[in-house]
């Protein structure tokens, strides 16, 4: 199917670039596989909840969104810089799925 008529269906998200070049997007999967690996060491109730709303997330949009969920979770299992350092580590699986100005650092 053709990309511009998948992003009018909402089928694909629009690559953002600010240079206007092509942009190599990481699939989505591998972004979901990303955030999982972020909690491999957390266990508690919260996190199997976490990782129900992440395999059923439909998008890098929807992914993105879970970032303040990932944080409390390893920030109680761990601490609050932890929590930061880990999920700072997820901007660059999320470039040319949002446009640059919401790819920020906690």
């Amino acid at each position: 199917m053709n990309t511009v008529i998948q992003r009018i269906l909402g089928f694909a998200a629009p690559a953002f670039s600010d240079s206007g070049r092509p942009v190599n997007r990481v699939p989505v999967e591998q972004i979901r596989e990303s955030l999982l690996a972020l909690l491999h060491d957390c266990r508690d109730m919260r996190t199997q909840r976490l990782i129900y709303k992440v395999n059923v997330a439909k998008t890098p949009a929807d992914l993105w969104l879970l970032r303040s969920d990932l944080h409390q979770c390893i920030a109680q299992t761990h601490s609050q810089s932890e929590a930061a350092e880990r999920i700072n580590s997820l901007i660059e699986v999320f470039e040319g799925w949002l446009p640059a100005g919401q790819l920020l650092r906690i």
